[in-house]
Parts: structure tokens; C-alpha cells; sequence
């Protein structure tokens, strides 16, 4: 067993850190492999503006549950290589509304095998589990909503003095 699993609790985040970083490498490496210039940290926007366009920048930040700068980050990026356009809402002048380019449409069949393909590694490997990772982190994620780990930290911290 390495030390991260030996520390249980405390070393939560960084095994769920560490998990990450092994799939964003994974995807990385099949977008590679497979010819495609996509980048991993903007696949969730992609996809969202692809299924729900046009979208508001809020509107993307609500629904992924991600801070409003995290979403222009993306946004910029993918802008910068002509994959989403943004125009200015005839209601609201002060909303970016967001759509696939047409080189984010073109760029759509070439991702959706990829994309199948790590929805059917992501379920195999699901499936095989005694705990669906997927439940626990909705559930962990339902907890946080309620009451942030900052003040979990605090309540705990203060029953202890």
C-alpha cells in the first residue's frame, strides 16, 4: 500500500487529486494518439455548448457548478483556437451567448468516438467497484452544499478548544 492510502481521511484531496491527474493524462494521450488538437480541461463547456447552445457564460458556470473565471478561461481558449464563438444577447447586451464554431461542429465526430470511449471505460470500471465512486462523490458534493469544509473544519477545530 503507498502512503497516501495509509493516511486514509487526511490525505482525501490528494488522492482524488492524484486520480484526476491519472485520467487527464490518459484522455491526453488518447487525444494525441488519435490526431485530435483538443485539450481535456475544456471538454465539459464543449460538450455543454454542443448539446445546450447558445449558453451564457453564467449559465455554463451554474450548471458545472465552476467559479464564472474558471468558465472565460476555458471560453478564451477555446475562442483562441476557433472552436466556440460567443455573441452578445439581443435581451440582455451584457450576456455572452456561446455556440459551437463551425470548426467545433466539424470537430464534434471526431471527439464522439473518444468521448464513448471513455464513458464505456469510465462504466467497466464502475461496475466492477463495491462502491460506485460516482454515488459517493454526489454524495460527498450534496454534503458540501449544505455546509462548505472550511466550516466543517472550523466546528471541529472549535470543539476541541
Amino acid at each position: 500500500m503507498d502512503f497516501m492510502s495509509e493516511m486514509a481521511e487526511l490525505a482525501l484531496a490528494s488522492r482524488l487529486r492524484r486520480l484526476s491527474d491519472i485520467y487527464w493524462q490518459g484522455v491526453t494521450a488518447t487525444y494525441r494518439q488519435s490526431g485530435v488538437d483538443f485539450d481535456v480541461r475544456w471538454a465539459t463547456i464543449f460538450v455543454l455548448i454542443s448539446q445546450q447552445g447558445p449558453v451564457a457564460v453564467m449559465e455554463i458556470a451554474e450548471r458545472l457548478g465552476i467559479t464564472h473565471p474558471a468558465v472565460i478561461q476555458v471560453i478564451n481558449e477555446l475562442e483562441k483556437h476557433g472552436l466556440v464563438v460567443s455573441t452578445k444577447s439581443e435581451q440582455d447586451g451584457r450576456k455572452r451567448l456561446l455556440t459551437l464554431s463551425e470548426t467545433g461542429q466539424a470537430m464534434l465526430p471526431k471527439l464522439q468516438p473518444l468521448f464513448d470511449a471513455f464513458i464505456a471505460v469510465n462504466k467497466s470500471m464502475l461496475t466492477q467497484q463495491t462502491h460506485n465512486l460516482l454515488m459517493s462523490l454526489q454524495d460527498m458534493e450534496a454534503q458540501l452544499s449544505e455546509r462548505s469544509f472550511f466550516d466543517r473544519i472550523q466546528d471541529q477545530l472549535n470543539q476541541h478548544k
